[in-house]
């Protein structure tokens, strides 16, 4: 697979949080989509001769179904972003023994994960972590620091973890 790069780290999680809203949106439609399709499914309204075309809410499936299926590839790539970042956060491993997680801490590796991967806004992030929203900025930027000077890329194999 190849990476598309990104100029500074803070480019790259901005894209990720994007995707993660994204990925969000795509899958609270579907979910009203099919909660809709019930609904007309379980109707018990009177099936009298056929002016009705979609007398069992086939029409609101076959729907759902051709727009899943145009909406697939954006939302696997939306999920391959975040898993991008997951990597560079706590490394290709994801054992938290890498990346973010090993130079700045896993408090902060999960404020980083809240606030682009879980797109939570910062009262939330902070909530998430059990620290300061004060706090939760400073470890983000403070992070973003990190993935500059390093590189996303050493970051993603593992950086600060000791080679024996």
């Amino acid at each position: 697979m190849s990476r598309v790069e990104y100029a500074r780290a803070a480019d790259f999680f901005d894209a990720v949080r994007r995707a993660a809203l994204d990925a969000e949106r795509v899958t609270r439609r579907l979910a009203q989509m099919e909660a809709r399709e019930g609904v007309r499914a379980q109707g018990y309204e009177a099936q009298g001769r056929g002016t009705r075309s979609d007398v069992n809410g086939t029409d609101a499936t076959v729907g759902r179904m051709d727009w899943e299926v145009r909406v697939a590839a954006r939302r696997e790539g939306d999920y391959r972003l975040i898993d991008s970042a997951c990597e560079v956060i706590y490394g290709n491993d994801q054992t938290g023994m890498g990346g973010i997680a090993s130079l700045l801490g896993s408090a902060a590796a999960d404020a980083v994960w809240w606030r682009f991967c879980g797109a939570a806004q910062w009262r939330e992030v902070a909530q998430r972590v059990e620290m300061s929203e004060r706090w939760c900025r400073e470890q983000v930027a403070a992070a973003m620091d990190v993935c500059d000077a390093y590189g996303m890329e050493a970051m993603r194999r593992g950086l600060g973890v000791a080679c024996g």
